[in-house]
């Protein structure tokens, strides 16, 4: 079974705390990036539990959820009806984007690409964006810059969270240009469960190759979310780019 059809559940939670305010600098960044305005149309991506959608929605955007996680997706909904924002919500795998010239802008946030182990895929995610997005549409891309991952990415480490442990173990694949994470976590009754992941990290230059494939062309590309310029010691790559037609 690929990787990313179990990972994404109540243990990815534990794995990665994503603070409030945090989501709101994300969220104001992708707004004054893309200089869009209340009312555009807007599809989050692999969306998740919705972190990002709600917040967009708050501030009057017409908003799309789209997630494979039915689990996410429920949390999504409910997170969306406590703070009353409308968001519609869709289940599927985004290499099957059913939207033709809907949106005004997509996102994809906090490394939501590259799950697949054939290259095709990716270039298929792409080509969905491209569909779904209106003539001039924009498109912004948040992944992990792979230079600063490479870098600075930790073999062996442990954590604890609300009593549970956790061994992360990771590795750089040079030869498929991929990240893998292995995480276990033990809890407090000493049962221990596997969370593993793999990235396909891809340069700027391979980037740019497959917006060209896809139609897509890059306009703006920053190193965090305060808008930094971009560079090998960038935390993130976070690519904006708009429908060519």
């Amino acid at each position: 079974m690929e990787w990313w059809r179990k990972y994404f559940n109540s243990d990815y939670l534990k794995l990665y705390k994503h603070d409030e305010g945090q989501s709101s600098k994300e969220a104001d960044a992708v707004v004054r990036m893309l200089q869009c305005e209340p009312g555009d149309s807007l599809l989050d991506l692999a969306c998740g539990f919705g972190r990002h959608s709600v917040l967009l929605a708050q501030k009057g955007f017409l908003v799309t959820g789209y997630d494979l996680s039915e689990g996410f997706l429920k949390r999504a909904r409910e997170m969306s009806e406590i703070l009353k924002v409308n968001v519609d919500w869709i289940q599927g795998d985004m290499r099957n984007i059913q939207f033709d010239s809907e949106f005004d802008v997509v996102i994809n946030m906090f490394t939501a690409f590259g799950f697949f182990e054939r290259e095709e895929d990716d270039l298929t995610v792409l080509k969905g964006v491209h569909k779904a997005l209106k003539p001039g549409g924009q498109f912004l891309m948040d992944v992990i810059n792979r230079e600063y991952a490479v870098k600075n990415l930790t073999s062996r480490r442990w954590s604890n969270e609300n009593e549970t442990y956790m061994l992360e173990e990771g590795v750089f694949d040079f030869f498929r240009s991929r990240l893998e994470i292995n995480h276990c976590l033990i809890s407090p009754d000493g049962t221990k469960r596997e969370a593993n992941y793999s990235f396909r990290l891809y340069t700027l230059t391979e980037m740019l190759e497959l917006f060209k494939q896809t139609g897509l062309v890059l306009t703006d590309v920053y190193g965090d979310f305060n808008g930094e310029q971009y560079g090998s010691l960038s935390p993130r790559m976070i690519m904006v780019a708009q429908r060519e037609d």
